[in-house]
């Protein structure tokens, strides 16, 4: 029986603690027994014959795609679309189209992360093809999002189709964010000029008095921005951007995707705040770094495994999640799970006074908001440590796969801190989140 987080051997600490005054002895004793039954569960669901199959995981995948943001791609073909999809997701399926040429033929999803999505991306068939009609696709398409991203080529005025549509959508769905991507800026350069050491665009106004900006460019984007005065609700934002080759010349390849990324968190997309934070993280370790989406996500679908107090929350779900996490993060470190291998890595997260100390720390840290937790606030308070268990074993996960995936043994004192760091990061969190739902409550 794997004893990483096995309790029971440090039952006679829980006399020798002092217990927040809020927190009972049958709270502690019944967070020993919760934690107790979640590794035991994480490694039965681990090495299942199937576990891509158990009703566990399959549901954890469906709440993510049920509950993820869809931010709706509207433009003409060969506006940038797809470039954006695939600089923003990474999804190898977007493949770029060259020049003017349709890429995208048929409505697709491209979900971040792909295992556990908390955001799609639905790239669509571009407007203004020969022989197309797109009442169809808009419709079912309208359907499925939350939030639209409309891309334009900043070089092409004739936007009539695209705006056309917008305009129908917005009628239908004033509280729509929107988001204006106008894209191709280089076209409009002069010749031998490259992108601006820094960024100068607004999105506003002031763009059009901006002197390192090329006139024709300033003009161009007045005239498309000016197209939308008449948008029912709120007004759209502006992304000026660029999407290169290496070829062209231009540095950075990706100009003002940063910029892109905080129009879209702006318009209320709190998945994207959550996902940017997580893909801006820079690690010496690449793999972690791009898997510190899929965590994240984990932690939210963790989250929603159960909406009772922590002691009494369901293990299976949470499990299930937590499986799949690992799962998924030794596959893109090259490596497998194994009875053997699970030993080791939950022997480096810690046994014992560790794992007593850090249930400690984390129930202390919970108990302080257990003044504020009324009945609406119980749930948040189940999901908060849910999701700062998920994000604390993934860390874990991340840095032992990373030195087993260079032939090494992963220090514990540095695994143990990965797992600390984010059990601590979640229970910050948890603490806004609470706050806000006993304010509202």
């Amino acid at each position: 029986m794997i004893d990483a987080l096995r309790l029971q051997s440090v039952g006679c600490a829980i006399c020798k603690s002092k217990p927040s005054p809020t927190v009972n002895s049958t709270f502690w004793l019944k967070a020993v027994q919760f934690f107790d039954r979640l590794w035991n569960s994480v490694h039965g669901a681990l090495f299942v014959v199937d576990a891509s199959d158990t009703a566990g995981l399959k549901e954890a995948r469906e709440r993510g795609k049920a509950s993820a943001l869809v931010v709706w791609m509207l433009g003409k073909t060969g506006a940038g679309k797809t470039a954006i999809v695939a600089a923003l997701t990474g999804d190898s399926r977007a493949e770029i189209g060259q020049g003017f040429e349709p890429c995208t033929r048929t409505a697709a999803f491209y979900d971040v992360p792909p295992e556990l999505p908390i955001l799609r991306f639905l790239d669509t068939r571009g407007l203004g093809e020969p022989n197309y009609d797109p009442a169809n696709d808009m419709a079912w398409c309208e359907q499925q999002s939350h939030l639209l991203l409309v891309v334009m080529q900043v070089a092409d005025p004739a936007q009539d189709e695209v705006l056309t549509a917008l305009y129908k959508v917005r009628r239908r769905h004033r509280e729509w964010p929107v988001v204006v991507a106008q894209t191709g800026l280089h076209r409009l350069y002069p010749k031998g000029m490259t992108h601006p050491t820094s960024y100068p665009y607004t999105g506003g106004a002031e763009d059009e008095s901006q002197g390192s900006v090329p006139r024709a460019l300033r003009q161009a984007l007045a005239y498309q921005r000016e197209r939308f005065e008449g948008l029912s609700g709120a007004p759209p934002g502006f992304v000026p951007l660029d999407y290169t080759e290496p070829e062209d010349g231009f540095v950075p390849r990706e100009f003002g995707l940063g910029m892109l990324w905080g129009a879209l968190e702006q318009a209320g997309a709190t998945a994207l705040a959550a996902l940017h934070a997580a893909r801006a993280n820079v690690e010496s370790d690449r793999i972690r770094a791009r898997g510190r989406p899929l965590i994240y996500a984990c932690g939210a679908a963790a989250a929603g495994a159960g909406s009772l107090p922590v002691p009494l929350v369901g293990v299976g779900g949470l499990a299930g999640v937590i499986a799949v996490m690992l799962r998924t993060l030794a596959s893109r470190y090259g490596e497998s799970w194994t009875p053997a291998a699970f030993a080791q890595f939950s022997g480096a997260v810690g046994s014992g006074a560790l794992s007593w100390w850090l249930l400690r720390y984390g129930l202390r840290e919970m108990s302080k908001l257990v003044p504020v937790v009324g009945s609406v606030a119980a749930g948040a308070l189940n999901a908060a440590a849910a999701f700062g268990v998920t994000v604390a074993i993934g860390e874990a996960a991340c840095v032992w796969l990373g030195y087993r995936h260079r032939g090494l043994i992963a220090p514990r004192e540095e695994v143990r801190r990965a797992f600390v760091d984010g059990l601590a990061s979640g229970l910050r969190r948890a603490k806004g989140r609470t706050a806000s739902l006993g304010q509202r409550a």
